[in-house]
């Protein structure tokens, strides 16, 4: 079903396949560059704050690429070894004297791979710092970039800097002009996925690159497909069933690929939208142009368009966070876009992947990678692509459904967080509080005080009535990370049961002054209940409000709020 890097994506559990669908684009865009002595960069390591996590992609480029030299960089420590071709630095992805050392010791890349922050003022800064250092013919990618309509990432609807859509959408509006912004000049191409933007640099001499040439043609190469031209004949890399010729505003029988040429007068959307319409599906449509730099003028109409083709690519990702947006017919059948000089492609297959922001494991796309996933993994004697299996299904289907790889984990020594995390959890929602004791004591001698565990484990022991212990294992952990707020909101739980009022509402109060969130009332809720415990309702009512005002619905504030007013 999919190509091998997918299948060691997979094995490794980067989440470039299942929670989103790069691998297969990777594919077609690196096939020709895998036993080439190349350099890769990778910004984003993963794993998040923890040294000894993250690192699966590099994992996937180092056995990809047998004779490349893989570079990751992150903006936290990380101390796992991946191997003699593999190097992991610390630093940021918008230090330019970090990045300007990176290049001189590491580089030239011919591959950069932006997974990193994912704010859309750091892909563009990023892009600005690195793409000029890139070498001839190298490809730059900037994943993630769903963020640009993502208000917590710095994205909105509004295609304007630092938004990293439109930033780049800005661009491809201007591959056609002459410049002497290498940023510009130097792009041969670009092509946009869902949630991924990839710039082709120019090849030594600066030839730019033809669309014929794009990947996205193999499949047509493969067989005979049917062809239609509108304004002029081209030469085609490949044989054709006998091509039809029509005019702008005719109607077009249905191909495999439609090839309309620009010519005078620019083509009303609706021509475009019709022609487009007659491509079958896995077909494509190109629109070139003899005379780019006057028919695909920046400001013109025809790149207006193609601007909006551009960020409708994630019409799924607006919608997640603006679901009143409007959203065109062709959005979802718009599989990519392509962006030369004299040409603009338009790929016709669904693209309706979830987004990751609101994964629908449902979704046929989804489902689909899902079952593919079971199947690779079937047989798996590592942990990576598992863990990240067992999480998708109980994330999005429920802890019995991923019982079964969650054993097969345990039949192999899995040693992960996310494993202990789901094992633990399973054993708890199958009312074996012993074994999940156990689990977690095992998770801590590994991670020791880890906040997570430590507080799992005190609600395993509360279980078991071991409040002893429970208290015991909270205050060591306290001890050691006086800030962790979910270890002090435990604590104060445990001593609210045991009758220690007064002690249980400094923590309580702890656990909302330590770091403000606004968005969780429920301990503002729980402070109320613990003055109304000890006999405090004007307290109570204090904390009650404080919580109504961050959420004017919460049942359980409503409900205490009632009881103190009665």
């Amino acid at each position: 079903m999919h190509d091998d890097l997918t299948k060691s994506a997979i094995l490794y559990g980067t989440d470039k396949f299942g929670y989103h669908d790069y691998t297969p684009n990777y594919y077609k865009m690196f096939a020709h560059l895998r036993d080439k002595p190349i350099k890769v960069l990778e910004i984003g390591v993963g794993g998040y704050a923890d040294d000894d996590r993250g690192g699966q992609s590099l994992e996937v480029w180092r056995d990809f690429f047998p004779n490349a030299e893989i570079t990751g960089i992150d903006i936290q420590k990380k101390t796992m070894d991946l191997g003699p071709r593999v190097k992991i630095l610390q630093g940021s992805q918008v230090d330019p004297e970090f990045l300007e050392e990176l290049v001189q010791k590491r580089g030239p890349f011919d591959i950069i791979v932006d997974d990193g922050s994912h704010r859309n003022e750091h892909i563009v800064e990023s892009y600005e710092l690195l793409f000029p250092t890139l070498v001839c013919g190298g490809i730059y990618v900037a994943e993630d970039v769903q963020t640009s309509f993502h208000p917590r990432f710095g994205g909105s609807l509004e295609m304007t800097s630092p938004n990293s859509v439109g930033y780049f959408g800005e661009l491809q509006r201007k591959l056609a002009t002459v410049s002497k912004d290498p940023l510009i000049a130097e792009v041969a191409a670009m092509e946009r996925f869902h949630n991924m933007i990839a710039l082709h640099k120019k090849t030594q001499g600066g030839k730019p690159h033809d669309v014929f040439a794009s990947n996205r043609f193999d499949e047509l190469r493969n067989k005979t497909p049917s062809v239609s031209f509108v304004g002029g004949a081209v030469n085609l890399p490949f044989k054709t069933e006998e091509p039809k010729a029509s005019d702008w505003g005719e109607e077009c029988d249905s191909a495999d690929l439609v090839v309309a040429t620009v010519e005078k007068d620019t083509p009303s959307v609706t021509d475009i939208e019709k022609l487009f319409n007659a491509v079958n599906d896995g077909g494509i449509m190109v629109l070139r142009s003899d005379d780019p730099a006057k028919d695909f003028a920046p400001d013109g109409d025809l790149m207006n368009y193609a601007q909006q083709r551009f960020t409708m690519v994630d019409h799924v990702e607006i919608l997640v966070h603006y679901p009143s947006a409007e959203i065109d017919a062709l959005a979802a059948q718009i599989y990519s876009v392509e962006r030369f000089a004299d040409a603009i492609l338009l790929y016709k297959s669904p693209n309706t992947y979830p987004s990751n922001f609101a994964f629908d494991a449902k979704n046929p796309l989804a489902k689909a990678a899902i079952t593919h996933m079971g199947e690779i993994l079937k047989d798996a004697k590592s942990e990576g692509g598992l863990v990240q299996y067992a999480d998708i299904r109980t994330r999005h289907e429920s802890r019995e459904a991923a019982a079964e790889t969650i054993a097969q984990l345990t039949s192999i020594g899995a040693t992960s967080r996310l494993y202990y995390q789901m094992a633990g959890a399973l054993a708890q929602r199958e009312k074996r509080p012993e074994d999940a004791a156990q689990i977690f004591e095992t998770a801590l001698e590994k991670f020791n005080n880890d906040p997570q565990f430590t507080v799992m484990l005190a609600g395993v022991y509360g279980t078991l009535r071991r409040m002893e212990d429970a208290e015991a294992l909270l205050r060591e952990a306290y001890e050691v990370n006086p800030r962790a707020r979910n270890v002090i909101a435990s604590l104060s739980r445990v001593l609210a049961n045991k009758g220690a009022l007064d002690e249980a509402i400094t923590l309580a109060e702890k656990s909302i002054t330590l770091f403000p969130q606004p968005h969780r009332p429920a301990r503002w809720v729980i402070l109320a209940d613990l003055h109304k415990r000890q006999g405090n309702v004007e307290a109570a009512k204090t904390a009650v409000a404080s919580a109504l005002a961050l959420a004017p619905k919460d049942e359980t504030a409503l409900a205490l709020q009632a009881a103190l007013d009665a």
